[in-house]
C-alpha cells in the first residue's frame, strides 16, 4: 500500500470512528444528565419522533430505549430525584411519604374508600417512593400478556444491571423468614428473582449503603444527543387531530412549565412517530380523559370535547390491599425494608420492615404504643404486612375537574369481592402465626402476645379514614376491612383488551400508546416495579415493533441494515476495546507462543494479583502473562458453589488445584489456573483492616478506588440463608458484638460480607478482571511453566538485571520471552506466596547454601527469600443437622479480635470421591441416614494475624514440584491461645438458642469434638487428650484455607514499591510480600493490589 493510500485509509477510519463513537460510548451517568432540564428552558414549540408523557417507572427505560435510534422528548410533572441526597435512603422511607412541600416526590390523596394513597411526581416515578422490593412477575402474568419468556428474561437483566441489588437479610428479616417457614410457608426458595410459592429472599433497588436507585438511573442507557427530559412539565392535554371519515390521530401535547407558561410539543411528520403515555395507573386515564378519550357522559359534564367515546377508560381500577400488624420490640432493631417474602398457597404476600424514621406527626401516633415507646422518632420494632394477591375487587377513576394537577376521584372497592376478604383473613392468620413462632420470639414483648393486643395497636392508630367497629379487633374479617392500607400497586385503568391492544396502542386512535401498569389486568408478582421497568427495555420494544418493521421494510433495506450492522460491529472492537469473559481472544495455550517474543512487561502468574495487574498495565503498554495452569472457563459448573469440595479434591493432571502436604503434616492446595486462588477459594470478599493499609504505606483513597474497580466485575452480596443466619444470630447471642450489618469493612463484631459467587451460585474470579484489558496490548499463555528468570550482570560493580524468562509449554517445548529495551520494562512475579519464592530461588536469588547444594548458579545471596512464611490456621467442628440445610459458603463472619475469625459453610456435594476425609464425612452422613450431599455443616475459626512463622525450601530444580513448606503452626503460644478462644466461641454458638434447630439433641459438643478428632483431616498424630483439651485439639486437627503469605516480604526481599532488593527490572506483587494476611480473607486486597 502506498503512502497516499495509507493517509486516505487513516483519515477515513478516523472520520468513521469519530462519527460512530457516540453510538457505542455515549452514555452519561446519573445524576449528571446534560439532557435533563427544567421545562422553563423548553422552546415554545418543538418537534420530536416520540413524546413520552411521564418520566416514571416505565417512562424512563422506554425513553432511554427509544433514544438509541431516534429523537425523544420526555415530559415529567415532578422534579429530579437527585436534588436532595439522602432523602430517598432506606431509613427515610416513611418520612419522604409524608413530605407535604410543593416540591415533594409524592402527591398524597385519599381514595373514595377512605384510604391514604400516594402518586409519585418525580423523575423515576414510583421507584423513587416505594419500598424498593424487586421481584419478577409470576409465570401466569407473562403467559397472559403474551411475551416470549427468553425475551422477558433478557429484559429483566437489562434493568438489573443498573438498579437491582441483593437484599440484606438482617435480624428482623431473618426472624420473619424463619417464622414463615415455621408457620408452614414452604418450601424455602433462598434468594431468587422468581415468583415462587413458599418463602424467599428477593432483590432490592437499595444498594449496600442503603441508597436508593430508581428508574431514572436507566436513563444512563440513553443517547444524550437524542433525548430531552423536561421537569415540572404539567401536561394539560394531548393534541388529537380528527379528520372527517378518518380515525383520530395523536399529533402532540400541550404542557405548562413551573412559571405557568404553556408549551407545545408536536410529533414529526413520520409514520412511526408516536405519543406514549406512561403517567401511571392514575395519571394515564386522567390524561386520556382530559384529552377527550373516555366515557362521553362524564367528559361532557365537565365541558371536555369528546374525541372518542371510550367508556372503559378509568374502569377496572384495582390495588393490592395491605393489612399489617405492628410488633414493638424489646430490643433495638435494624433499619430494614422488604427483603423476605412469603408467597402463600392462599395467594397472600407476607412482607416486613423495621426500624424506620418516623415523621414528626408520626411520633404522636406512637402514643398508642405501650411501655413508654410513645416518644420514639425511629420505630423500635416493625411491621409484618400481608398483601392480597391478584385481587378480584375493582373500581374506577373519574375526573374531578379539568385541572391536571388535581388528583382524580379514585375508588378501588377494597374487599368488595368476598374472595379477597377471605384471602386477607388467611394472610393475617399467617402473620399472627409468625409473630407467635419460636423464631420470632426475641422480637416480641412478652406482655403483648395475644391476637387482640396486637390487632388493637393497629386498630387504634388512625391509619385510614375508614370507620372502626366493635369487632374490629376480634374478627379478622372486620380487621381487614377496617384497617386496609396500600403500597399503591395501582393497575387496570387502561387495560389491554379494553382500552389498548396487545401492543399497547390505544384502540381507535393512531400514533398513541399507553405503556405502564394501567394496562395490567393484575399486578405482576409480589411487587410490580421490576416488570414495569422491564416494559421499557429494548427487547420488549423490539417485540412490540416487530410487526411494524415487517410491514415497512423491504428486503433490500434489510440487507443494507444487516451489512451496516456487521461493519459497525467490526468497528466496535476499536472503539470500546474490552472483551467479555470467557471469550478472550488474547488467551491461548502456550504451544501457540513464538519461540522468542518481546514485551514491555512480563507477568509470571495469572492469578489473584496477576490478572488485575496485567489488565491495568495493558491500558498503556504491551504485556505478556504466563500462567502454569489452564482456563477456569473450560468446565462450566465445576467451580460453582455446590462443587467447592469437589474442585479441591480433583486430582487429575488438569485440575485447578495442586494438592501438597506441608512439613507440618497439613493438607494444602496451590492454585494452577488462570485466576489463581479466586478459582478454588471459599469466595468470601472483605476489605483489609485499616492497620494493613497504613502499614503498607498505601493511600487510603486510592485503595478504596481500587477495591471498587474490582467490585464492579466480581463481587456480589453474600446470601444469608438459614444456616448462615443461625450462625450469625448465634455469634451475636454469645457476645461477638456489635452486629455491623452488611459491610466490606473489617470491623470487630459480627457482620455479613460479600462473595465472588453470583446470585446463581456461579463463581467469578480474578480472570474476569481481564475484561478491563486492552486485547490489542496483552497476550496470556496457559500451561506455561516458567523455569527461570533471565538475569544478567554486566560487570562486578553492576546490579543484576531481569531481562526475560524461559518457559515451557505443555509439549515440553521451551520458549524465551524478553523485555523490550526500555527503562520502564519489568518482569513482575505474581506466582503466589509459594510460587514467587520458588521462582526467585530457581533463578539464583535466595539463600546461597541451599541454591549451591542444588547446583543453581547464584546470582544474589538473599537469605530472606522463602523465610517468614505464615498461614491463618483453621480449626472447626462438623455439626450434623436433623433437618435438611441449604447450600452455603461463608456469608456471616464473627471478627473476634485479637483472637480469631469465625465462619461457616453447609450443604455441600461430596461425591463421587474416594478421599479419606470424604469417606469419613460420608460415614457420618450414613449414620444419620442422609444421602451424598452434606446434611449439616461446619463452623470454623481462623487465628487472626498468626505470629508463628516458617519457611520454603526447594526440593529440586523442577518448577512443577512443590517446594518443601513449613508453617510451624502454633509454634508461638499466643496463636494456640487464640485458637482455644475461637473454638470456645464456636462451642458457645452451637449451644446457643439461635442455632438450636440445627442440633441433634442427642449429640453433645463433646461428641462433635470426638468426631473431628477421629477424622483424617490431616497427617498429624492424635493424642489421648485431643478431644478433651482444646489446646491439644487445635494442635492435632489444624487445617488450612491456604491464606499463605510471606516469603518475599516487604522490607526483607522487596522494597515498599515491591521491587526486589538489589535487582533491577524485577518486582514481586502478590501475598508473598505481606507480613500478615489482610482482613478475614485476603483475596479482595490481593486483587486490589493488582490494580
Amino acid at each position: 500500500m502506498d503512502r497516499g493510500s495509507c493517509k486516505f485509509l487513516i483519515t477515513f477510519l478516523l472520520v468513521v470512528v469519530s462519527a460512530l463513537h457516540p453510538y457505542f460510548c455515549y452514555a452519561e451517568k446519573a445524576p449528571n444528565y446534560s439532557f435533563v432540564k427544567e421545562a422553563t428552558s423548553a422552546p415554545q414549540v418543538s418537534y420530536h419522533a416520540y413524546i413520552v408523557v411521564g418520566g416514571g417507572t416505565a417512562g424512563c427505560p422506554l425513553a432511554a430505549t427509544l433514544s438509541e435510534k431516534t429523537n425523544v422528548l420526555v415530559l415529567e410533572r415532578g422534579g429530579s430525584p437527585y436534588l436532595k441526597p439522602g432523602t430517598t435512603d432506606k431509613v427515610n422511607f416513611i418520612l419522604q411519604l409524608y413530605d407535604t412541600s410543593s416540591d415533594s416526590y409524592t402527591q398524597q390523596f385519599v381514595s373514595e374508600d377512605g384510604i391514604y394513597s400516594h402518586r409519585a411526581r418525580v423523575l423515576g416515578g414510583g421507584s423513587v417512593i416505594n419500598a424498593g422490593f424487586y421481584s419478577h412477575a409470576d409465570p401466569e402474568f407473562i403467559k397472559e400478556v403474551g411475551f416470549d419468556e427468553a425475551l422477558i428474561k433478557d429484559s429483566y437483566q437489562w434493568v438489573e444491571k443498573k438498579v437491582a441489588f441483593q437484599s440484606p437479610v438482617l435480624q428482623w428479616q431473618s426472624a420473619v423468614r424463619d417464622g414463615l417457614l415455621e408457620a408452614g410457608v414452604l418450601p424455602y426458595n433462598n434468594f431468587t428473582y422468581d415468583h415462587i410459592k413458599g418463602t424467599k429472599i428477593g432483590a432490592t433497588i437499595f444498594d449496600t449503603n442503603d441508597h436508593r436507585h430508581t428508574a431514572a438511573d436507566l436513563l444512563e442507557y440513553a443517547d444524550p444527543t437524542n433525548i430531552k427530559v423536561y421537569l415540572h412539565a404539567t401536561f394539560f392535554f394531548l393534541h388529537v387531530h380528527v379528520e372527517a371519515g378518518s380515525r383520530p390521530k395523536a399529533t402532540g401535547v400541550i404542557y405548562e412549565d413551573a412559571s405557568g407558561v404553556k408549551h407545545k410539543a408536536f410529533l414529526t411528520k413520520d409514520s412511526k412517530s408516536e405519543l406514549i403515555v406512561s403517567a401511571g395507573a392514575v395519571g394515564s386515564p386522567q390524561l386520556l380523559m382530559l384529552s377527550g378519550i373516555g366515557p362521553a357522559n362524564k367528559l361532557t359534564a365537565l365541558g371536555i370535547k369528546v374525541v372518542m367515546d371510550q367508556p372503559m377508560v378509568g374502569q377496572n381500577m384495582a390495588d393490592n390491599a395491605l393489612n399489617a400488624v405492628f410488633v414493638p420490640s424489646p430490643l433495638p432493631v435494624e433499619v430494614s425494608l422488604l427483603s423476605t417474602v412469603g408467597i402463600t398457597e392462599s395467594g397472600n404476600y407476607i412482607e416486613a420492615f423495621s426500624g424506620l424514621n418516623l415523621p414528626p406527626f408520626g411520633v404522636h401516633l406512637t402514643r398508642f404504643l405501650p411501655l413508654g415507646l410513645h416518644k420514639q422518632t425511629r420505630l423500635q420494632g416493625g411491621l409484618i404486612i400481608q398483601k392480597t394477591g391478584r385481587p378480584r375487587s375493582t373500581g374506577y377513576v373519574e375526573l374531578r375537574s379539568t385541572n391536571p394537577n388535581e388528583a382524580p376521584k379514585v375508588t378501588f372497592n377494597y374487599f368488595k369481592d368476598p374472595e379477597d376478604l377471605s384471602k386477607c383473613v388467611q394472610g393475617m392468620q399467617t402473620i399472627l402465626n409468625v409473630v407467635n413462632s419460636n423464631s420470632f420470639k426475641r422480637f416480641r414483648l412478652p406482655m403483648i402476645s395475644t391476637q387482640q393486643q396486637l390487632l388493637s395497636m393497629v386498630a387504634t392508630v388512625p391509619s385510614n379514614l375508614r370507620a372502626r367497629h366493635l369487632d374490629t379487633t376480634t374478627s379478622l374479617g372486620q380487621f381487614c376491612n377496617d384497617t386496609a392500607l396500600t403500597f399503591w400497586h395501582f393497575h387496570g385503568s387502561c387495560q389491554i383488551g379494553k382500552v389498548v391492544e396487545t401492543d399497547f396502542r390505544v384502540r381507535g386512535v393512531d400514533s398513541l400508546r399507553v405503556i405502564d401498569a394501567s394496562t395490567f389486568h393484575v399486578t405482576p408478582g409480589t411487587n410490580p416495579q421490576a416488570t414495569v421497568m422491564m416494559l421499557g427495555s429494548p427487547r420488549i420494544n423490539e417485540q412490540i415493533e416487530s410487526q411494524i418493521r415487517k410491514e415497512n421494510m423491504d428486503m433490500g433495506s434489510c440487507r443494507f441494515l444487516k451489512a451496516f450492522g456487521i461493519a459497525v460491529f467490526a468497528l466496535h472492537c476499536y472503539l470500546c476495546h474490552a472483551e467479555k469473559a470467557p471469550c478472550y481472544s488474547f488467551v491461548k495455550k502456550a504451544i501457540a507462543a513464538p519461540r522468542v517474543s518481546y514485551h514491555d512487561y512480563i507477568v509470571v502468574g495469572g492469578g489473584t494479583a496477576g490478572c488485575p495487574l496485567a489488565a491495568t498495565l495493558s491500558e498503556t503498554a504491551n504485556v505478556l502473562v504466563l500462567e502454569r495452569g489452564g482456563s477456569p472457563y473450560r468446565k462450566p459448573g465445576d467451580t460453582d458453589k455446590r462443587n467447592f469440595f469437589l474442585t479441591l479434591l480433583d486430582s487429575s493432571p488438569d485440575s485447578y488445584a495442586q494438592t501438597f502436604v506441608t512439613e507440618d503434616g497439613v493438607y494444602n492446595q496451590r492454585a494452577r489456573v488462570l485466576g489463581g486462588g479466586t478459582v478454588i477459594n471459599a469466595g468470601f470478599y472483605s476489605h483489609a483492616e485499616p492497620e494493613f493499609v497504613k502499614a503498607s504505606g498505601l493511600d487510603e483513597a486510592l485503595v478504596n478506588d481500587s477495591y471498587r474497580w474490582v467490585e464492579k466485575k466480581v463481587v456480589f452480596e453474600a446470601p444469608v440463608s438459614q444456616w448462615q443466619s443461625a450462625v450469625r444470630d448465634g455469634l451475636t447471642e454469645v457476645g461477638v458484638l456489635p452486629f455491623n450489618g452488611v459491610t466490606f469493612d473489617h470491623i470487630n463484631g459480627t457482620k455479613t460480607g460479600s462473595t465472588i459467587f453470583d446470585m446463581d451460585d456461579h463463581r467469578h474470579s480474578a480472570a474476569d478482571l481481564l475484561e478491563y484489558a486492552d486485547p490489542n496490548n496483552i497476550k496470556v499463555y496457559l500451561h506455561a511453566t516458567v523455569h527461570k528468570i533471565i538475569l544478567t550482570i554486566k560487570n562486578v560493580r553492576s546490579r543484576p538485571k531481569a531481562e526475560g524468562v524461559i518457559f515451557e509449554d505443555a509439549s515440553g517445548v521451551r520458549h524465551t520471552a524478553l523485555l523490550n529495551r526500555s527503562s520502564k520494562s519489568e518482569i513482575i512475579v505474581s506466582a503466589g506466596a509459594i510460587g514467587s519464592s520458588q521462582l526467585l530461588m530457581l533463578s539464583g536469588i535466595g539463600p546461597a547454601d541451599q541454591l549451591e547444594e542444588l547446583g543453581i548458579k547464584l546470582v544474589m545471596d538473599q537469605p530472606m527469600v522463602g523465610q517468614g512464611m505464615g498461614d491463618s490456621t483453621f480449626n472447626g467442628l462438623f455439626i450434623p443437622s436433623p433437618t435438611p440445610v441449604e447450600l452455603s459458603l461463608i456469608s456471616a463472619v464473627g471478627i473476634y479480635l485479637p483472637a480469631s475469625y469465625i465462619e461457616a459453610a453447609s450443604g455441600f456435594n461430596m461425591t463421587p470421591l474416594s478421599d479419606s476425609n470424604t469417606e469419613f464425612l460420608l460415614g457420618i452422613l450414613n449414620q444419620t441416614n442422609i444421602g451424598p450431599r452434606l446434611n449439616g455443616g461446619t463452623i470454623f475459626q481462623k487465628v487472626a494475624r498468626p505470629l508463628s512463622r516458617g519457611y520454603i525450601e526447594l526440593r529440586s530444580t523442577d518448577p512443577n514440584e512443590t517446594p518443601r513448606v513449613r508453617f510451624n503452626y502454633f509454634k508461638e503460644p499466643e496463636d494456640l491461645e487464640r485458637c482455644v478462644q475461637g473454638m470456645q466461641t464456636i462451642i458457645n454458638v452451637i449451644n446457643s438458642k439461635a442455632f438450636s434447630k440445627f442440633r441433634f439433641p442427642t449429640i453433645s459438643t463433646q461428641s462433635l469434638l470426638n468426631l473431628m478428632a477421629a477424622s483424617a483431616s490431616n497427617l498429624r498424630p492424635r493424642n489421648p487428650n485431643t478431644a478433651t483439651s482444646l489446646k491439644q485439639f487445635c494442635n492435632d486437627t489444624v487445617t488450612t484455607l491456604w491464606h499463605h503469605h510471606g516469603g518475599c516480604r516487604v522490607g526483607k526481599v522487596v522494597d515498599n514499591k515491591y521491587r526486589v532488593l538489589g535487582v533491577d527490572g524485577l518486582r514481586v506483587i502478590d501475598a508473598s510480600t505481606f507480613s500478615f494476611s489482610p482482613g478475614t480473607n485476603p483475596q479482595a486486597t490481593v486483587m486490589m493490589l493488582g490494580r
